[in-house]
């Protein structure tokens, strides 16, 4: 069994990402917040087992920045996770989002991969577990969604197609066979960076006959309010006792806070 778990991540290159954080946060700020997040969803990604790990990079010529951001060309090795060498780099392809989801998805499957997950790098504070259980639904279903909470996703995976006779396939049991004609369609007519994508993209899921299992929602960190609910999470995660989940995310949210009330 192989399964894929690919990071979609940007060069945290000031005034390309997280903008709707402005003007709450500068949009060096911004950058800086950015660089942590996808730090930390590379640690949680580390944490889960059985998968090989992808880094799709964008824009063209950020590969260099992002790879600085994550550590160096291996990126750092998590506790319990694989070495930082087994991270590997591609870049995305496409014009919009659902071009560059499309074309990743249809790279894994002419390769055969039998499970591929897509995780972003907005929720710094995923547990690693709702990723496990996201390839444990894949050997019962055709699609995984992980909905966010601002109407879009924050993960989806899909299976390999089955073939003719084979597991689900025309005379056998399981899924159905029609999966490698729809996958594609999942990511046509959709209004990206809308609330719309979600309830969108569950309509094409209908639409195409295809199984689908989510995720427990989770929140993203979009807007400047956003920045308020993570803080308080965190808070809530070190009372629990957990000391490592998202805190790449908290020195920067500190750094922030101490920048703009100097001592």
């Amino acid at each position: 069994m192989s399964n894929a778990l690919v990071l979609f991540m940007k060069a945290p290159r000031p005034g390309t990402v997280k903008t709707r954080l402005t003007p709450r946060v500068s949009t060096g700020e911004a950058a800086e917040l950015y660089s942590a997040f996808i730090l930390d969803t590379l640690h949680l990604a580390q944490r889960v087992s059985g998968a090989s790990l992808f880094v799709a990079w964008t824009p063209d010529d950020g590969l260099a920045e992002l790879q600085s951001a994550l550590g160096g060309p291996d990126g750092p090795s998590g506790p319990g996770g694989p070495s930082g060498s087994d991270v590997k780099w591609f870049r995305q392809r496409g014009g919009h989002l659902g071009e560059r989801l499309s074309n990743a998805f249809s790279v894994f499957q002419r390769k055969k991969w039998d499970k591929t997950v897509v995780l972003g790098g907005d929720s710094p504070l995923l547990p690693h577990a709702f990723v496990e259980e996201a390839f444990d639904s894949l050997d019962r279903h055709d699609v995984v969604l992980g909905p966010a909470a601002d109407g879009g996703y924050y993960l989806i995976g899909l299976s390999e197609p089955p073939g003719p006779g084979g597991p689900g396939g025309p005379g056998g049991p399981g899924r159905g066979g029609s999966a490698a004609g729809h996958y594609t369609r999942l990511f046509e007519s959709i209004h990206w960076g809308t609330d719309r994508v979600l309830r969108q993209t569950r309509a094409a899921i209908r639409a195409c006959g295809l199984s689908c299992h989510e995720l427990p929602t989770c929140h993203d960190v979009d807007r400047p309010g956003d920045l308020d609910r993570i803080a308080r999470e965190i808070r809530s995660l070190r009372a629990g006792g957990d000391q490592e989940t998202g805190r790449h995310t908290e020195s920067a949210l500190k750094a922030v806070i101490r920048g703009r009330n100097p001592a």
